[in-house]
């Protein structure tokens, strides 16, 4: 088992006010298309910045449920994984992060919290809208990524009360539930959130050792509960977040060049299933101050987050690492009795 842990500080800074320019199509009132910048006209860089916006009823249109599925509404990037569904190299118009995977050159953030590379690929959890700026923006939002970063904005609870059970089935045996009840604790105060998912994205390659024919695929459960303290009557919040989510993907499961259509896997015999599970335990503490200038409408904005992230991997079944710890994976399976699985 390894285990990593990660301590990260975002520091937003002031982000000084900027005035928006909005169109609002007539066809669609639901639609609201903003040109913003997060700093002052005096970063041209900055406001010159290419971005896109996609909302969550346009993520549910075109079935996104994850973030490896995030190409599908969002032009000019790319991600692809070899060996584990869980490890993913993301690439935005030809910068690409596959020669250094923990320094990303294209970074996910969830909440304006960059996320841990291992953490890339993960299950969308009650998203607001989903973020993609392009080009360098270290100076937006702090850690280095000279491609671009993916921002994941999720519903904070605040006065009106909300909940749904939500569900959905696929092809191979794939299904999707996920559960959500948000609203106040205490009005003018405190406010709070619970969200519930349980994932599962089968595969369809073979294992003849062991009969499998969903292999290739990702199984996820997650659970997330958020507070959010916010007094009516102050220009003050903070927000805490705590989150265990654990994910189980096939590990280098791979078909003969030869045999692409029969989907079966390259592997030799006795072997189970191989996969990876990864677990991960994070707590986010946040918090936000706004100022408002004279003239101005917009506030200013002072946040920062911190973010503490417990991830132990499990690389193989339990049986097969049970079978490597004593020494025998090879006797076991010529003679089961004399290693002892656990």
């Amino acid at each position: 088992m390894k285990m990593t842990r990660l301590y990260s500080l975002a520091l937003g800074g002031l982000l000084l006010p900027a005035i928006a320019n909005a169109q609002t199509s007539q066809q669609d009132e639901s639609t609201l298309v903003v040109t913003a910048s997060k700093q002052s006209s005096r970063s041209a860089s900055a406001n010159n910045v290419s971005s896109t916006v996609v909302s969550a009823p346009e993520l549910s249109d075109a079935g996104v449920t994850a973030s490896d599925k995030l190409p599908k509404v969002l032009p000019g990037l790319n991600i692809e994984n070899s060996g584990n569904m869980l490890f993913s190299t993301i690439s935005l118009r030809g910068v690409s992060s596959a020669q250094d995977f923990y320094n990303p050159a294209v970074t996910l953030y969830v909440d304006g919290v960059p996320q841990l590379s291992t953490n890339t690929i993960q299950a969308l959890t009650d998203v607001q809208s989903v973020e993609l700026l392009r080009g360098p923006q270290g100076t937006l939002y702090g850690k280095s990524a000279q491609g671009g970063i993916i921002n994941i904005v999720t519903r904070q609870p605040d006065n009106t009360p909300r909940g749904y059970i939500e569900g959905g089935v696929s092809s191979r045996d794939s299904y999707r539930s996920k559960f959500n009840l948000s609203g106040p604790i205490q009005d003018g105060l405190l406010y709070g959130s619970v969200t519930l998912l349980r994932q599962v994205d089968d595969g369809d390659m073979i294992n003849p050792a062991t009969g499998s024919d969903d292999l290739g695929g990702t199984r996820a459960s997650i659970g997330n509960v958020k507070l959010r303290l916010a007094p009516d009557d102050q220009p003050w919040e903070i927000g805490f977040a705590a989150s265990r989510e654990c994910t189980r993907a096939t590990q280098d499961a791979y078909v003969g060049w030869n045999d692409i259509k029969g989907r079966k896997l390259s592997i030799s015999d006795g072997l189970p299933d191989p996969y990876m599970r990864r677990c991960t335990d994070s707590q986010t503490l946040s918090g936000e101050i706004h100022h408002r200038r004279l003239g101005f409408q917009p506030d200013q904005r002072l946040a920062a987050a911190a973010l503490f992230a417990h991830l132990p991997f499990r690389f193989v079944n339990r049986q097969y690492a049970s079978a490597l710890e004593s020494g025998c994976p090879g006797a076991a399976r010529r003679n089961p009795g004399r290693c002892a699985y656990r």
